[in-house]
């Protein structure tokens, strides 16, 4: 959950998203490739405030550390970052990996976010980001000169080889809402092997008020992935907090008939809060008592015979595996996303 303290919340998802895909350089000598692909957003945004959330792929050789860098070119100012180390001299942006995600293989990807002040006119996104020091401009270049002639191809088969859908319960053919709450829960379940639920696709910051128009930007990323998938036959629907703005169980059940209206016919649904932390650990986004507010929502609707949900149980983190009071480090992450497996397999 990229979620702020804020006393006034109107959170009306932005549909602004930018994919930059940066070029390739060779490495005299090494033979070195660096590469990558940047997905920002604007997840939610309010008067004076917005949340921005940023994916990195490395498309290059495997790192140990990473810089990302942009301007902004209308007096946005960032304010609170999780998952990266941010500042901001002037217009310039620098994010810097934390210390359980620096390390990205070729094709990985993380995530962070950031909350941030803006002109209440006008919110650009940054046209083109770097990544230690390389600006996003295109694809990988080859490391190896391509083959004087082309191999041989068989021609292609006179029909089809039949087909059949996949099997309920099969490769990514669960879906969820939520938060960069969830989105943790995702990273650990892909990161332990987990195949049914959808990957982490850049929710962070959509709060239950985010969810509850069938039509907003939120739900348009969730169907970008059910076109990619197939709609789901299973969503999972975690409810996730602002401090200040809260949750009504009559906002929780516009959710579940989103997820229906959103999903196959017919698809299972899963309820669930938010994890829940040790005695004396306070997310500060969420708020005090946040935590238990959405885990008791979630079990409200599962006893509601008239939604029809399911209630897997309640997802637990550890002092040791949370990073900034609210979100999962490389260990959390892993742990929710064991417990995921569990829950729905």
């Amino acid at each position: 959950m990229r979620l702020s303290r804020f006393r006034s919340l109107v959170a009306v998802a932005v549909p602004l998203a930018v994919i930059a895909a940066v070029g390739a350089v060779s490495v005299t000598g090494a033979a070195a490739a660096a590469g990558c692909r940047v997905s920002y957003s604007v997840g939610s945004q309010w008067p004076g405030g917005f949340t921005g959330n940023v994916t990195v792929t490395n498309l290059g050789d495997p790192l140990s550390g990473w810089t990302l860098t942009w301007s902004f070119s209308a007096g946005q100012q960032v304010t609170q970052a999780w998952n990266a180390t941010v500042s901001q001299s002037g217009t310039q942006v620098t994010a810097r990996n934390a210390g359980w995600n620096g390390n990205l293989a070729t094709n990985a990807s993380t995530s962070f976010g950031f909350n941030g002040s803006w002109n209440n006119s006008n919110n650009p996104t940054p046209s083109s980001f770097s990544l230690n020091g390389t600006v996003c401009t295109g694809g990988v270049t080859p490391t190896s000169a391509p083959p004087t002639s082309t191999p041989p191809t068989s021609p292609p088969p006179t029909s089809a080889p039949p087909t059949s859908p996949p099997p309920t319960g099969g490769a990514n053919s669960m879906g969820f809402i939520g938060c960069s709450m969830a989105e943790n829960v995702a990273q650990g379940y892909v990161a332990v092997g987990g195949r049914r639920m959808w990957g982490p696709y850049g929710t962070g910051g959509l709060v239950v008020q985010s969810w509850t128009n069938p039509n907003s930007s939120a739900w348009q990323r969730f169907d970008q992935q059910a076109a990619r998938f197939g709609r789901p036959t299973a969503v999972w629907v975690q409810i996730c907090i602002f401090a200040q703005s809260g949750a009504t169980y009559e906002e929780v059940k516009r959710l579940i008939a989103n997820a229906r209206q959103h999903a196959a016919p017919g698809a299972t649904i899963y309820i669930s809060g938010q994890p829940l932390y040790p005695q004396g650990n306070v997310c500060q986004l969420s708020g005090s008592g946040g935590p238990e507010l959405t885990d008791r929502l979630a079990k409200q609707a599962a006893a509601d015979s008239s939604q029809n949900v399911r209630y897997p149980g309640v997802f637990t983190l550890r002092n040791s595996e949370v990073a900034d009071g609210c979100h999962a480090n490389t260990a959390g992450q892993q742990a929710l996303g064991r417990q995921a497996v569990g829950y729905w397999g």
